[in-house]
């Protein structure tokens, strides 16, 4: 399962030089010059965070989760300023994402097999250091089945646009007398000293949007976190909890049970989608067994963090960050599992790389 946040979509508009991207204060800015309804609860939020030099989505939705607890204002009202601009978010997504750009994406992944390579080599990432304490390659072998399972936590096509596994970089039967179609290279950087060991085997990949689609407008989801106590199941602070719109425990959390290897990309971590991270952190410190009822294993998480700016996280720093949404007797023992990638700008990486497209004028 791979969980992909704003982060990405960021990276694209900057490979790609666009004059607008999908960050919080593009959208506040959009909000200002469009004179958006200055009564509205959410942009007085903004605003405010604006002055303190808060500038993740995550703490927007942090704010009107602390609107509710501290019952400033209704959760009725709430959902009317989120609905009222829901409707601005969508056009903002319209200027930000022009379907040139995603044209030019998909051109650009198709040409490069840059979505092949992401799903074949991203243990190139992951230093030597990191590697050696990895399980996740020392259980492959030939005739596995990687299923990619990517949760876009943006509204966004550019992810499904960059991941699409087309006819051209990809072939369900490449070969003419067996039918594998995939090639997962477990040591493509040389970590172990093992360069060029492949495994024949078997992929397939899927994106879920749980908080809506550009191309749906009234699916945007804007809210907070499950909170802690529901009155009933018609609380209305029930109703600003995105994991009771997208029914989260229904579609998606069998899906921890199953699942060797989780990636966090692009992700600032925030509480407003702890419901995820949650998740993973029980699935880390749980030994599975694989379908075939013979091979275990216990899963682990590769952490994408972006270095730059106010992120100046280490890699410990990162895992601390994570394990707050983790049981506090299990953080200790839940730390060897968790295995962090640092990257900035100019950082070499495969995973989701789209810093080698060419210049782009939308």
């Amino acid at each position: 399962m791979a969980f992909v946040g704003n982060g990405f979509d960021i990276q694209v508009a900057n490979d790609y030089q666009m004059p607008i991207d999908t960050r919080y204060a593009s959208f506040y800015y959009f909000l200002k010059l469009r004179s958006f309804d200055g009564k509205n609860l959410i942009l007085q939020e903004m605003e405010k965070l604006q002055h303190q030099g808060r500038d993740n989505w995550s703490d927007i939705e942090g704010a009107i989760e602390e609107l509710l607890r501290a019952e400033q204002v209704s959760a009725y009202d709430l959902r009317e300023s989120l609905r009222n601009m829901q409707e601005q978010f969508s056009q903002f997504l319209e200027l930000a994402v022009p379907s040139s750009l995603l044209t030019q994406l998909g051109l650009t992944s198709m040409n490069t097999k840059s979505a092949v390579s992401s799903l074949q080599e991203f243990l190139r990432d992951i230093d030597p250091e990191e590697y050696s304490s990895l399980e996740f390659p020392t259980r492959i072998d030939n005739f596995d089945v990687f299923n990619f399972l990517f949760v876009n936590f943006n509204y966004t096509s550019l992810l499904d646009d960059f991941v699409y596994l087309d006819q051209q970089q990809f072939d369900p039967l490449p070969r003419k007398t067996v039918d594998r179609n995939f090639t997962f290279k477990i040591d493509p950087g040389g970590a172990a000293r093992d360069w060029g060991d492949i495994f024949s085997s078997y992929v397939t990949s899927e994106v879920v949007h749980p908080h809506g689609h550009q191309s749906i407008p009234r699916s945007l989801l804007f809210g907070v976190d499950t909170p802690e106590n529901v009155r009933g199941n018609q609380d209305p602070a029930l109703r600003l909890a995105k994991p009771f719109w997208a029914q989260n425990n229904i579609r998606y959390r069998h899906l921890f049970d199953d699942t060797e290897l989780f990636i966090v990309f692009g992700c600032s971590l925030g509480k407003s989608d702890q419901w995820w991270w949650r998740h993973i952190a029980q699935a880390l410190g749980s030994e599975r067994t694989r379908a075939d009822g013979k091979a275990k294993y216990t899963p682990e998480l590769i952490l994408y963090w972006f270095t730059g700016g106010d992120n100046t996280l280490g890699a410990e720093a990162v895992r601390d960050k994570f394990l707050e949404f983790a049981d506090p007797s299990e953080r200790d023992r839940l730390k060897q599992r968790i295995h962090v990638v640092l990257h900035g700008a100019g950082t070499a990486r495969t995973w989701l790389n789209t810093s080698r497209t060419a210049s782009f004028n939308p």
